[in-house]
């Protein structure tokens, strides 16, 4: 695990994700492998785990506002790899409330930053998950995280080497 602290490079940006770094231009199929890489590293996957996307991606700023749209087709590849059920905008009572989404089951709202290039097959990619409740019925109980992986890899095959927690 690594510690996330100072930045990486000298650009004196003001971002607290991807700090020094520049977005990578990656085609679909290779995000949605590495989004899977993150979230096959921060669960156990199986059909009972129940995951939906957040409509925007991290924004490079710190919290939580904030962020571009995901694209249509990366949602898409997601659900195709049954990584994901479709995306959910989290609806809370409360500010510190476990959101809801719409449909019968809870599970968790995943979001991840844009892919930062490191270097040639490097990148790192920031990755929050928070537990959300279903349409109506009980809430589960608040839980919420956010990690930063590095991966190696190209194209279609990509695997963490590194992964740190955000606080």
């Amino acid at each position: 695990m690594f510690v996330i602290g100072c930045g990486r490079g000298g650009s004196g940006d003001s971002f607290a994700r991807g700090h020094g770094l520049q977005v990578a231009s990656l085609p679909t199929g290779a995000e949605a492998r590495i989004l899977e890489a993150a979230i096959r590293s921060a669960f156990d996957v199986d059909p009972s785990l129940k995951l939906r996307i957040h409509p925007r991606r991290l924004a490079r700023t710190a919290g939580d506002s904030g962020g571009e749209a995901v694209p249509a087709s990366l949602v898409r590849a997601l659900r195709e790899r049954s990584l994901a059920l479709g995306t959910c905008e989290p609806i809370r009572g409360a500010v510190r409330d476990t959101p809801r989404c719409a449909g019968p089951e809870a599970g968790y709202i995943v979001r991840a930053s844009d892919v930062f290039r490191i270097s040639r097959d490097t990148v790192e990619v920031y990755f929050s998950a928070e537990k959300f409740g279903a349409a109506t019925g009980a809430k589960p109980e608040a839980l919420r995280f956010e990690k930063i992986y590095e991966l190696v890899g190209h194209a279609l095959e990509w695997r963490v080497v590194r992964e740190g927690r955000v606080n």
